[in-house]
């Protein structure tokens, strides 16, 4: 008698942002998270009290959340809003990096917004596992702890707005057409 397999995947993934030339976050720690939050509004009437007749769609959000391992200010710099990178290069055995990370109130997050991919990187994997936000934007908060337990993470969340079409994420190949 042949065994009844669940196939549930597990095992980690890679996130790439940006659509040309993406920067690739592949050192993690502790797991990249998906979430969507649905947000609904319940319809009532005095005949039923605080019963719910019907529910209406108010919103969606999502984020992934990459807690990324690597103390790279160059990828870094890619997802920090308001920062500007620069290198001095003048001695090649040791390459100076500075991130400067800038506190403007008002700055505009749409404007490092692009494209986001969660690629899971277990064996079998297809892009019909993938996740895309095709407009996200990064945010890297820092909370680092400088200790012999601990890897310091730098936790990039990256925020998905819908197009104009209203599209907040899909799920799958990204190459296939619905009418």
């Amino acid at each position: 008698m042949p065994a009844n397999i669940i196939d549930v995947p597990i095992g980690p993934a890679i996130v790439e942002f940006g659509s040309s030339s993406p920067t690739v976050f592949d050192i993690t720690k502790g797991g990249v998270q998906f979430r969507v939050n649905t947000n609904k509004q319940d319809v009532t009437v005095d005949q039923f009290g605080d019963t719910p007749v019907k529910s209406v769609l108010k919103g969606r959000t999502c984020q992934v959340v990459v807690p990324f391992a690597l103390h790279d200010l160059q990828k870094l710099s890619k997802v920090t809003p308001d920062s500007k990178y620069g290198e001095d290069d003048t001695d090649p055995q040791n390459i100076k990096k500075k991130l400067e990370v800038y506190a403007n109130a008002g700055f505009d997050l749409l404007g490092n917004a692009d494209k986001l991919v969660v690629k899971p990187t277990s064996e079998g994997t297809t892009p019909n596992d993938y996740i895309t936000i095709p407009i996200a934007s990064p945010m890297a908060d820092m909370d680092v702890t400088y200790n012999s337990d601990n890897e310091r993470i730098v936790n990039i969340t990256f925020v998905g707005y819908p197009d104009s079409n209203g599209l907040l994420y899909f799920l799958g190949d990204e190459s296939v057409t619905i009418a």
